[in-house]
């Protein structure tokens, strides 16, 4: 019974505690050398398709450098207005020649990709073209070669908001 005494209770801590850090010991090398005698193939799988993503992201995250815009050393410069800045109207009432746009659309040709709001869909590709499509998921992890392909001027489709 002197064991149990008040001065020893810094020792029985101690004990107790290394008896508790030896379970967790066993325990844990026990649980481990389970999980590798049972390693399941679709984690392999999963491994490599994480290794693959974080791969991609890296050459992304590297190439940043080369899209960084270069600092201006100088003011910059102003670009002329196309635009005349003299109203003759007051606010709210326009002119018909103000309505009109600056630049004309052009043709629009609904076969085009992306036009009306389609997909991007090739079903044959060249070397050269799968080359390049690797090399803009590579360097941007989108599909640039479809992006560079669609026009910017495609019409998008009727417009689906609910009327005002």
């Amino acid at each position: 019974m002197r064991f149990l005494r008040r001065r020893h209770m810094p020792l029985r801590l101690a004990v107790v505690g290394s008896a508790f850090v030896l379970f967790l010991f066993i325990l844990q090398r026990d649980v481990s050398s389970r999980e590798q005698a049972t390693e399941k193939p679709w984690l392999k799988s999963l491994v490599s398709q994480k290794d693959h993503v974080l791969d991609l992201m890296l050459g992304a995250v590297n190439n940043l450098k080369d899209s960084i815009p270069k600092l201006q050393i100088r003011a910059p410069e102003p670009q002329g207005t196309l635009v005349s800045t003299k109203k003759s109207c007051l606010p709210g009432f326009y002119a018909p020649s103000e309505l009109k746009p600056f630049w004309e659309r052009p043709p629009q040709n609904p076969n085009s990709p992306g036009a009306d709001g389609k997909a991007f869909q090739k079903n044959e590709w060249t070397a050269l073209e799968t080359q390049e499509k690797e090399e803009g998921y590579k360097k941007h992890c989108f599909n640039a070669f479809a992006s560079d392909r669609i026009s910017l001027q495609r019409a998008l489709g009727p417009d689906t908001r609910p009327p005002e």
